[in-house]
């Protein structure tokens, strides 16, 4: 009877571990897969993005242009100084004009700056939240585990079959035609 027992408690110990062991490599072969995306890029990429980048480097050049011209009437003001005919007064008055006008364009290089800063931040928050939003969707919608975004998450290496970013474009701009 002990050898029917132990014979019996031995199977059960040989069979019990190969079910472990089955259950084990079952678990080793599933394997949890992350997507990620470059936000950056799809800023630079999208439809929108690059509507705003236009956007952004138009007023760019039109503040460069203003600053040249600016700095042309200045030039000219401090050409008009050296000139010996000058009365004291005509002088003092160019002088005034001349200061006046270097303040100006002091205030406006930084009102430009911060002007192009400020829409630089609204555009980009706009198309984050949007993109955000879209990928949300799109990770339900497929019911993928997680999206991560590539620098944010420190992604140093990554298969390129689970990189989102080129499909969320697409997606985007889509959307954005709509």
């Amino acid at each position: 009877m002990r050898k029917v027992i132990l014979a019996a408690t031995l199977f059960s110990l040989i069979t019990g571990g190969n079910v472990l062991a089955a259950k084990e490599k079952e678990t080793q072969t599933q394997q949890f897969i992350v997507y990620y995306v470059n936000i950056q890029e799809i800023i630079n990429e999208s439809d929108k993005g690059k509507q705003a980048k236009a956007i952004l480097e138009s007023k760019i050049t039109k503040a460069r242009e203003e600053i040249k011209k600016r700095e042309q009437e200045i030039n000219k003001l401090k050409e008009e100084l050296k000139s010996p005919v000058l009365s004291a007064q005509a002088k003092a008055d160019k002088e005034t004009q001349l200061q006046q006008k270097i303040r100006d364009l002091q205030r406006y290089r930084q009102d430009m700056q911060i002007e192009i800063s400020n829409l630089e931040k609204q555009y980009t928050t706009e198309i984050v939240k949007d993109v955000i939003n879209l990928i949300s969707n799109y990770q339900k919608e497929k019911k993928i585990p997680m999206i991560v975004e590539m620098r944010e998450a420190g992604i140093i290496a990554a298969d390129p079959k689970y990189d989102l970013t080129k499909t969320i474009i697409k997606l985007y701009n889509e959307q954005a035609k709509q």
